[in-house]
């Protein structure tokens, strides 16, 4: 093996190394964000936020259906926010009983 091909060896060895410790992409559950929640808050079935991780550096907001479908939503946009208020302002449900009730 000639000098050349050792030092491209070694560089292909150091190359794939770096590439290895390189921390991951983001691994985010939201590849697309629609900017309206194409819906009335009374046919969300479940509403779940998730903070930003190490993993993936935004806030992530998926809405469920009750037809079963699932979106992504974009936190920044104003009607997204204005769900979000609707929604966790929702009277609870008289058949299960509130925290206070519970305690």
């Amino acid at each position: 093996m000639t000098l050349t091909h050792r030092t491209f060896l070694l560089l292909a060895v150091a190359v794939c190394i770096t590439v290895a410790q390189r921390p991951v992409n983001q691994r985010c559950l939201c590849r697309r964000v629609r900017d309206n929640y194409l819906g009335l808050t009374r046919s969300v079935q479940d509403i779940q936020i998730y903070p930003p991780t190490p993993s993936c550096d935004r806030l992530e907001i998926i809405v469920s259906f009750h037809n079963g479908m699932q979106y992504c939503l974009n936190p920044k946009r104003k009607i997204v926010q204005n769900l979000l208020i609707q929604l966790t302002n929702k009277p609870t449900p008289p058949n299960v009983p509130s925290q206070t009730e519970a305690a």
